[in-house]
């Protein structure tokens, strides 16, 4: 049988043509370990659920609301009167929150999450004379139906019962309130009892004290014609969201603090409104607050770094195809491939050990270990201690290349490509001179 080609004539184009082949072969391992990563990545995300739906999720903490319940007179068609119940919701006039955020990893089987327990306390004022502007007499108010509205997203969550201060006396919040739609649900606190003279007065001030666990993002929606909050943390990794940014901000290694200054023009709620104005309130898109964002996440890590797979096992194929033309030896596909093993086995064993260890201890044993298999394979099939070494040296500078642009979070993209053009460049420079045509005879 003839072949297409002479085999001994084309010998540096017909081992490009097989490097290449082994190369797209050494893709099927590659892909199973992708699976792998995202397998594991999937049980991460269910340990993260199980915790957030044990600990606390997400939590928006809005208002206060004071809803006041009034008497309305009408005429029947037959001239007889009669009284409506109606109810009149007061945003507060000034706001000022305090938020203590202390943060701690929580753990299940080898996964950890970060949750919160925050300590609010929030001081503020009603001011009573709004009632005018709508036509509502003190004497048509019903006082003792009086009731405080304060929103959190995940009140399961709720570490000890929230307590209303006012006039010297406090009163508990409670589930099981009326709701206003478009809002985080609602507790109420009763404040009826105190609200006896309420008719003479033209300002309500109150003090709201609440604990809450949480994961994921603590936000605020401040429901008050002014409003400051201040946040302090342990937590170093913030991530600022919603529609406002804080007025001011430091960022610690031990944590952060953060203030922001709000508007009553941001909320989209009237200062006050009733039952009949069909109030349907998006001011929830107004939140804002802090994310507690991780450093980038094993398997995210893990991701990045499999994605180089191709580049690593292309590039130690072609070293040992340079010693191949410039030492005039002969090496068997199948070292090629043994070596191609080795390195996708590195990312297996990364992964299996950074689950254990942290993914920089497991870097450095996984990459060790690989490159000294390798490398003692090398000894033996290059002939050379001395080939060998060069190409350990090679591979050192892969590793930390890889670990490099791993870590550059903001700047992956630009040391990727950096750091690939240099290894092209070298490429070309090394070979320059080689007669391609001459070795394929």
């Amino acid at each position: 049988m003839k072949l297409p080609f002479n085999l001994e004539r084309h010998t540096a184009t017909s081992k490009v043509a097989v490097i290449a082949f082994l190369v797209l072969v050494l893709l099927i391992p590659v892909s199973m370990i992708k699976n792998i990563i995202l397998d594991r990545s999937q049980i991460e995300s269910v340990a993260t659920r199980d915790i957030r739906n044990l600990w606390g999720g997400d939590q928006t903490i809005a208002g206060p609301i004071l809803r006041l319940p009034y008497e309305v007179l009408k005429t029947t068609v037959y001239g007889s009167p009669y009284s409506e119940s109606k109810h009149a919701y007061l945003l507060a006039e000034k706001l000022h929150i305090v938020a203590t955020v202390d943060t701690e990893i929580r753990y299940r089987g080898i996964h950890e999450v970060p949750v919160f327990a925050a300590t609010i306390d929030m001081v503020g004022n009603f001011d009573l004379s709004l009632l005018d502007t709508l036509g509502i007499g003190r004497d048509d108010v019903n006082w003792s139906g009086a009731v405080v509205l304060l929103g959190v997203s995940d009140a399961t969550a709720i570490k000890t019962t929230p307590i209303l201060e006012m006039a010297g006396t406090s009163s508990k919040f409670k589930t099981g309130v009326a709701q206003i739609a478009g809002l985080p649900p609602q507790l109420g606190a009763d404040i009826g009892d105190r609200m006896i003279d309420a008719a003479t007065k033209a300002d309500l001030p109150i003090r709201i004290s609440v604990a809450v666990n949480g994961s994921g993002t603590l936000k605020f929606l401040p429901l008050a014609n002014s409003a400051e909050v201040r946040m302090s943390t342990n937590w170093a990794s913030p991530g600022f969201v919603g529609r406002q940014l804080p007025a001011e901000r430091n960022i610690r290694e031990t944590g952060f603090d953060a203030t922001w200054l709000v508007s009553g023009l941001s909320r989209n709620l009237p200062a006050i409104w009733t039952d009949a104005d069909k109030t349907k309130t998006t001011a929830v898109e107004n939140a804002f607050g802090v994310r507690l964002i991780q450093p980038v996440g094993l398997y995210q890590l893990m991701t990045r770094a499999i994605k180089y797979a191709v580049l690593f096992v292309g590039l130690t194929f072609v070293i040992y195809f340079l010693m191949e033309i410039v030492s005039n030896l002969r090496l068997h596909p199948l070292q090629y491939l043994l070596v191609g093993l080795a390195n996708a086995l590195f990312y297996l064993l990364l992964l299996s050990l950074a689950e254990h260890v942290g993914f920089g201890p497991a870097y450095i044993v996984s990459a060790s270990a690989s490159a000294a298999l390798i490398t003692g394979y090398s000894v033996t099939i290059l002939t050379s201690r001395r080939r060998a070494m060069v190409l350990a040296a090679a591979l050192f500078g892969l590793y930390v290349f890889l670990y490099l642009t791993l870590k550059a979070q903001n700047y992956a993209l630009v040391a990727g490509s950096t750091g690939l053009w240099f290894v092209l460049a070298a490429v070309m420079y090394l070979t320059r001179k080689i007669n391609w045509y001459a070795t394929d005879d």
